[in-house]
């Protein structure tokens, strides 16, 4: 009998496609959503962060500059007088300036005063213990240093300047209002010992008359400030520098402030000569910008420089009583703050198809165990082969489960013999044409068909009733199924009639002797009519070999049966 093939759409199919096509809109979904709030919050969120970034950077000015206001106060308070001469207060000076020197050392570590009569008197920290005093007490004689070891320590001759030091000619001497107390700034120069730019805090000093008789000023490096901003991390291309209203550079986070000139001579940069086209550019839309608003300290704004970028910007004037006039900036390309959201929402695309891959496999491993069992039952159901081979074993307990245990005991029901738990005619039919198939073009593998029948088992039924024939019936066969080889087939075909195929290329004369062992197992008692020893069952055997007694399964089993009455009848 012919198996047929039928053809269906898979389930899996069905099921896991949707599945799929769902996770991906969702993940697409969820992916432009992204882009698109990310495209219209990046400007606020840029502005917000670019504005804090300068607050950043007005407060370190702040805190760097504050201590200078201090440090003059200190060395020569608002409101004490000076005499004309200083040689008489050498030792309160000392003091009052080692304390100057104490409050705030980084960067406020020297505070100097110069008086009309061309004296000056300085104190610089070198250590927390140590000072270096620069002292000129009469105006024609140069300058001479000591050291001081604590505040109250000796002085040690150091050195003599080799030229005469005039405080009289300094920049912070006349950096001076009249009669005033106010604290003034000195424009910002180039410290040329140590490249560095430094800014100097003035204040006037008076006599006890009233008159102006000297200036008392402390020198704040810019160098941590620069520092500070040279290492600020703005974006790829942005931009974040300190700069004089005057376009004079004090710090920048992509150029030096101050640069070496052909000549050996260090010069300031500026924001048109630092090479630096977003600080040049920047620097001439934000200045106007402070200059017609004044009542406006920071903001923001945009601008489309040369090269058609869009530049975001937040700037912050930074101002104060003493005349400091700086303007910090922060200047980011549009393009930068995409770079930014495309990155993020990559990062979304990225992690969303890590996430399809991941549900898509755990849906397939769900999946494919519910399909693999349907699949199974639909093969089970179509299938006409040899029923071990469509056995089906299923632990399942929902109603997949139901459906494979309710098809295996239908099989079951359909190819076993309900009494003796061995293969039936319909079983035996499908087994012997899975052997009977070929190729076409040569005969299937030799095998042979016992046909059994018990003898006497009428009697046995008579006499002991059907219950008790039923009961032999059953320990006949286990006995039969004990002699069994694994390719081998038990079926019980009628009442007391069995079938045995014997596969694997046997021969005759091997038949010869299994049909010997068959007739043998029956030799002993049945363990069912115990305790009656006396009567024994026997069977009549009939070999037949394929393709030698015939090709298919009726031929052979007349052939079979045929020899087991000869052999019946030979008893």
């Amino acid at each position: 009998m012919a198996a047929t093939k039928t053809r269906f759409r898979s389930l899996k199919i069905t099921l896991i496609f949707p599945y799929v096509f769902l996770i991906v809109v969702l993940t697409t979904t969820i992916g432009l959503l992204s882009y698109w709030a990310g495209s219209n919050t990046v400007s606020k969120l840029s502005a917000r962060l670019s504005l804090e970034m300068v607050e950043r950077i007005g407060q370190a000015v702040d805190h760097h500059m504050y201590g200078s206001s201090a440090a003059l106060e200190s060395a020569f308070p608002l409101g004490l007088a000076a005499a004309d001469d200083i040689s008489s207060e050498l030792d309160t000076i000392r003091t009052r300036f080692w304390t100057a020197t104490t409050l705030h050392t980084d960067p406020n570590d020297y505070v100097y005063y110069g008086n009309l009569a061309g004296q000056s008197y300085g104190l610089k920290r070198l250590t927390p213990a140590l000072a270096e005093i620069r002292i000129k007490t009469d105006p024609l004689e140069p300058r001479r240093y000591f050291y001081l070891e604590g505040i109250r320590g000796e002085e040690i001759y150091k050195s003599t300047e080799n030229k005469i030091f005039d405080p009289r000619t300094r920049p912070w001497f006349s950096a001076k209002e009249p009669k005033s107390n106010r604290h003034m700034w000195t424009s910002v120069y180039v410290d040329f010992s140590d490249k560095d730019l430094v800014v100097t805090r003035a204040r006037q000093v008076f006599s006890p008359s009233g008159n102006f008789t000297g200036v008392v000023a402390t020198d704040v490096s810019l160098l941590k400030l620069n520092q500070f901003i040279s290492e600020l991390y703005v974006s790829e291309n942005g931009v974040a520098f300190l700069v004089e209203s005057n376009g004079e550079l004090l710090a920048a986070s992509r150029v030096p402030s101050v640069q070496t000139v052909a000549d050996g001579s260090i010069q300031r940069m500026t924001a048109d000569n630092s090479g630096d086209d977003l600080i040049k550019s920047t620097y001439q839309v934000v200045l106007p910008e402070i200059t017609n608003n004044h009542h406006s300290t920071a903001g923001t704004l945009t601008f489309t420089d040369n090269f058609g970028e869009k530049i975001n910007v937040a700037y912050k004037h930074i101002t104060d009583d003493a005349g400091l006039d700086w303007i910090a900036v922060i200047a980011v390309p549009n393009s930068d703050m995409l770079i930014g959201v495309t990155q993020q929402v990559y990062m979304v695309v990225v992690l969303g198809v890590i996430a399809v891959i991941i549900a898509v496999l755990l849906g397939l491993v769900i999946l494919i165990r519910f399909t693999r069992d349907i699949t199974a039952l639909s093969h089970a159901v179509l299938e006409q082969g040899q029923p071990e081979l469509s056995n089906i074993t299923l632990q399942r307990t929902d109603e997949i489960g139901v459906l494979a245990r309710s098809m295996m005991a239908m099989r079951r029901d359909l190819f076993t013999d309900m009494l003796t738990g061995t293969a039936n005619r319909a079983a035996l039919e499908l087994f012997t044409a899975n052997l009977l198939q070929s190729d076409g073009h040569s005969l299937s593998p030799s095998f042979a068909l016992l046909f059994i029948d018990l003898d006497n088992f009428k009697q046995l039924n008579d006499q002991y009733g059907h219950n008790k024939g039923d009961d032999a019936l059953i320990e006949v066969a286990q006995r039969f199924e004990a002699l069994m080889r694994p390719n081998d087939l038990l079926a019980r075909i009628g009442g007391d009639e069995f079938v045995v195929v014997l596969t694997d290329n046997i021969s005759i004369t091997s038949a010869a002797h299994i049909k010997q062992r068959f007739e043998a197992s029956l030799k002993k008692p049945l363990h069912c009519l115990l305790p009656d020893e006396e009567h024994h069952l026997t069977a009549s055997v009939g070999v037949a070999i394929y393709p030698t007694d015939g090709r298919d399964l009726k031929s052979l089993i007349k052939a079979a049966d045929m020899k087991m009455y000869e052999a019946k009848n030979d008893r």
